[in-house]
């Protein structure tokens, strides 16, 4: 059997490895670069290699500096302002929870962020008597992390990937922010629906009762020290939560040392000093934020997100097997044999890859499935002569609006603590992720001049 042949028996047990959900994600896709190793698609120099490639050092780096602002105690200070927010009502309060979660998520993990705001949702929604409940906000919460996750190379790992494959292929990989004005486009589209309709929707579909858990507990004991509930009939009493409130202890010097480095380093990632790469700049940066004590090595190294970091880097391996060894030239001579010259136009080829990423996505690992569909879809765009970027785009951003199952991504599946079933993932993420679909083209073609 031909090298191609055998890497695409590969990735197709790693599909189904990833849709029985059985084995940790990072366990199968070293699984899957290794068989690629020994299979001979690969040499071990090449697959390992990838392991200290731009987008796993970067991730690394942005890391230890996000977790050096949290560790500084300035979050709180946040927590305040979205405590204000909750005044106005819930509807309000949900749209600026999408909006803020999207914009956040832009420069940090989105699974950490979501991590981050539940607790503080939670021990809102206890407080609130009601007023405000934790079963419509958690999932646009997510929604939002995921959809601001796209926006920048530092937000998730669909676009570095995406990124990686163009650089593979020898174009010109994503800048920090070529996903930006796309992403932030179906976030407003989004919010303005959550504002219109969606809302309106959740109060029907989401029959089920509050659930209580022990989030809300220890992060009410945290933020409050009354046990005096919050009056919301004739508006949050804003003042005596923010009296009752038990504040963390806050390092200023460790959090503006954190911040200005963050924001050295986005203005790195744009102006790129001394033709420095991004995972150079942000390794920079964590070093600094290392030297000036405002994070303890040794626990960031031991806490790290190894898992995350080993499955990004073994699924850039992936992707080089699939170029190297011609099994997404297989792939792309089908397609074109299935639908015809159709695939050849940018617009058509735009389609087709945000909604196979968008489908597929609610079934498997997105990060995993944005390397084997940029492998394919990237060479197919050079191949039919037009701009491979929108194409990258797409398979980015489709296999990151995924909203449909409770199994699609880590983030999503975080938030079934609020009691969502089977159904409402399927009926307002399936909202969701039809508009964001829809949205994404219009924006990509637009922008693109693909019309």
């Amino acid at each position: 059997m031909s090298q191609a042949g055998i890497a695409l028996l590969i990735i197709a047990g790693l599909c189904v490895l990833y849709i029985i959900d059985k084995l940790p994600v990072a366990l199968v896709t070293t699984i899957g670069m290794l068989a690629l190793v020994f299979s001979g698609g690969l040499t071990f120099s090449e697959a390992f290699s990838c392991f200290g490639s731009t987008p796993v050092v970067l991730t690394f780096g942005m890391v230890i500096i996000i977790n050096a602002i949290i560790e500084s105690g300035m979050i709180t200070e946040f927590e305040t302002i979205l405590l204000k927010m909750t005044r106005r009502g819930e509807k309000l309060f949900l749209v600026q929870i999408l909006v803020t979660a999207g914009i956040i998520s832009m420069f940090t993990n989105n699974t950490a962020l979501v991590a981050m705001f539940m607790p503080f949702i939670a021990s809102v929604a206890k407080a609130s008597r009601g007023r405000i409940q934790k079963k419509h906000l958690y999932m646009p919460l997510a929604i939002g992390g995921l959809i601001g996750g796209t926006g920048t190379l530092a937000g998730s790992t669909a676009p570095l990937l995406a990124s990686n494959v163009l650089e593979i292929t020898g174009e010109e990989p994503f800048s920090f922010f070529t996903t930006a004005p796309v992403a932030l486009i179906i976030l407003a589209a989004v919010a303005l629906c959550y504002w219109f309709f969606l809302y309106d929707l959740q109060v029907k579909w989401f029959d089920f009762p509050e659930v209580d858990n022990d989030v809300a507990e220890e992060r009410e004991e945290e933020l409050f020290e009354t046990k005096e509930s919050l009056d919301l009939e004739g508006g949050l009493a804003i003042k005596e939560a923010l009296d009752g409130r038990t504040v963390m202890p806050v390092n200023k010097k460790h959090g503006i040392i954190s911040i200005c480095v963050f924001l050295l380093c986005v203005v790195g990632f744009i102006v790129r000093p001394f033709e420095w790469d991004l995972g150079q700049i942000a390794c920079a940066g964590a070093v600094i934020v290392m030297l000036t004590g405002c994070v303890d090595t040794r626990k960031e190294l031991r806490n790290m997100m190894w898992p995350a970091l080993i499955t990004l880097g073994a699924a850039l391996a992936i992707v080089q097997g699939f170029v190297v060894t011609g099994a997404g030239q297989v792939i792309i001579d089908w397609l074109i044999d299935t639908f015809g010259p159709s695939m050849t136009d940018p617009k058509v080829m735009v389609a087709v890859f945000l909604v196979a990423g968008w489908v597929i996505s609610n079934f498997m690992s997105n990060g995993s499935l944005v390397s084997m569909l940029a492998a394919v879809a990237v060479p197919m765009a050079i191949g039919a002569g037009v701009n491979p970027t929108p194409v990258a785009i797409a398979c980015a951003i489709g296999a990151s609006i995924a909203f449909a199952t409770p199994v699609a991504t880590t983030t999503i599946t975080m938030v079934q603590v609020a009691g969502y079933r089977f159904k409402d993932y399927f009926r307002i993420g399936g909202v969701v992720g039809a508009v964001g679909v829809t949205v994404a083209w219009l924006a990509i073609v637009s922008i693109y001049g693909l019309w």
